[in-house]
């Protein structure tokens, strides 16, 4: 016994090491989960943000070109005088222009004017990428006509945006879906180091609703120059959490181009600058025919700072623990029989209270007759002994006559002590051990008769046993006193027939007595009665 002894409680001591270590490291790996699920809403929420004010830009020119719709002829001066309300507001945005259409053969007077009002303008041709596209080839021009903020944007003044070839195509699709469109990302020559973004937004006479109306009614192009990174960041200053790394991506056609990154310039996500391997990537709302992501992943402050001592807890407490339980084990091997004799004393009462539990479940507490429930299950043992057996099995339905008139007129105490007494007079009514009364619901019961060949005088005892109460009901059609109509069924039944046709037999049964003028016995049975209706 002693071996034994030290045997379980080395066991015990070994199970309870490995359980806390177990346990820590599932603590460990849940926390874990936790923490990637907190970094994945967090790049959520800057995702979210950033769209928001991808939006909220993309306004600003819809505002910009709703002053070209609701005036003929839009004045340097008014422009300018909106143009620096929106640029108040919005310190993400390089600069607003506006860019005219003019025809090849407008070209010279177009710059003869442009000169009178502006010395320094000058009609230009470039292409950063080297696809310039000549004058020769094209019908059309679209210089930079209107401009603010004009100081550190002068370059861009004159500059003919259709003589790249990249920013020509761009043109063209904004004309002919009627929608803005965004360039790639471009390097701006007036804020070093950051990438810009370019976004079209054609402007017409009128609605055309046509492709070809759209490009015969083009008058120009609200343009809006932006600087991604001060974007991001004024995004990401509406959102709280901070130690994330992250590239901002252009993935249209599947290129990935890096706008932006918090790396200190580096244009490729350092693994080693991560505590872990988490990387998340978020792509964002498709927006002017451009389609961004988020590469984003924590760094080790981020993760450090939501990592707990906790799992190290709790795997050092089940270590304490474990020693704890052997000693546990150790007294409990030397006191088993004490504690086996206050089990089954405990096992007995909880066996006696759960006896009283399904007594009460099952008894109606109003009438303290069987309920539904225990008619249900009574109901289901008797369909099925009766087929094994090939016994006949009785149903009585039963229902008090005007009972609602007789709550009307005494109150529904009253009521309630009539259901009692008409409860008790219906199970007296019934002789044998096996026969079941229960309250069906309301003011009805129902009464299961097995082995029954004569269904017909239990029934007729239930009505005379109602009607000897001699409850007064003076608002009763029927008599001056409470009685019950009851529908009888009868069957021997087969695997054929089922429970819940025989229930509506009788339901039916007990309709035709309240039909053909209540306080009566109605038999809807073939095997007991003629197919002319019996009626009692």
């Amino acid at each position: 016994m002693k071996i034994l002894s030290h045997f379980i409680l080395l066991c015990a001591t070994i199970l309870g090491l490995c359980s806390s270590i177990a346990i820590g490291f599932r603590f460990y790996v849940e926390e874990t989960h936790s923490i990637e699920t907190e970094f994945t809403q967090d790049i959520d929420d800057k995702a979210q943000a950033l769209e928001q004010e991808i939006l909220l830009n993309i306004e600003v020119l819809h505002a910009l070109k709703g002053v070209f719709i609701s005036s003929e002829y839009v004045s340097r001066a008014e422009f300018s005088q909106v143009a620096k309300s929106f640029l108040m507001r919005h310190s993400d945005i390089q600069a607003l222009e506006w860019v005219p259409k003019v025809l090849d053969n407008q070209r010279g007077e177009f710059e003869a004017q442009q000169k009178r009002f502006s010395a320094d303008f000058e009609f230009t041709e470039r292409a950063s990428d080297g696809s310039l596209i000549s004058a020769g080839q094209r019908a059309y021009y679209y210089p930079v006509y209107y401009l603010e903020p004009h100081s550190g944007n002068e370059k861009a003044f004159g500059f003919d945006l259709a003589s790249s070839r990249a920013r020509n195509e761009a043109l063209a699709l904004a004309t002919d879906l009627g929608m803005p469109i965004a360039s790639e990302g471009v390097n701006l020559v007036q804020a070093k180091n950051q990438k810009g973004l370019l976004i079209f937004l054609p402007v017409y006479q009128g609605e055309p609703n046509t492709l070809s109306k759209r490009r015969q009614r083009l008058q120009g192009f609200v343009l809006g120059v932006y600087r991604i990174s001060d974007m991001f960041d004024s995004a990401v200053k509406r959102t709280s959490a901070q130690g994330l790394y992250y590239i901002l991506e252009d993935i249209t056609d599947d290129k990935h181009q890096a706008l932006y990154s918090n790396f200190g310039g580096n244009s490729s996500l350092d693994l080693h600058q991560s505590a872990s391997e988490i990387v998340y990537q978020k792509p964002l709302t498709s927006f002017a025919g451009r389609r961004w992501q988020i590469h984003a992943m924590p760094s080790k402050g981020y993760i450090a700072a939501r990592r707990t001592a906790f799992p190290y807890l709790v795997g050092a407490f089940g270590i304490l623990a474990s020693f704890a339980l052997a000693i546990y084990v150790f007294f409990v091997m030397r006191h088993t029989h004490m504690v086996d004799t206050q089990v089954q004393e405990r096992t007995r009462e909880l066996n006696l209270a759960k006896k009283k539990l399904e007594a009460l479940s099952m008894t109606d507490s109003l009438t303290r007759i069987g309920n539904r429930r225990y008619f249900d299950d009574a109901f289901q043992r008797e369909w099925s002994l009766a087929i094994r057996n090939k016994t006949r099995l009785a149903l009585l339905m039963i229902d008090i006559d005007n009972f609602k008139s007789y709550n009307d007129t005494y109150g529904h105490l009253a009521g309630d002590q009539c259901l009692k007494e008409v409860a008790q007079a219906i199970a007296e009514a019934l002789h044998r051990p096996g026969d079941v009364v229960a309250r069906y619901g309301g003011e009805e019961f129902v009464v299961l008769l097995p082995y029954t060949r004569d269904c017909l005088s239990p029934a007729q005892r239930c009505c005379g046993n109602v009607e000897a109460l001699n409850i007064p009901h003076a608002s009763s059609s029927t008599r001056p006193y409470v009685t019950v109509s009851v529908g009888v069924t009868s069957i021997i039944p087969t695997e054929n027939d089922e429970m819940i046709k025989f229930a509506a037999v009788a339901d039916m049964a007990l309709y035709k007595a309240k039909e053909n003028g209540r306080n009566q016995v109605f038999i809807d049975a073939e095997e007991i009665k003629p197919k002319a209706e019996l009626v009692v």
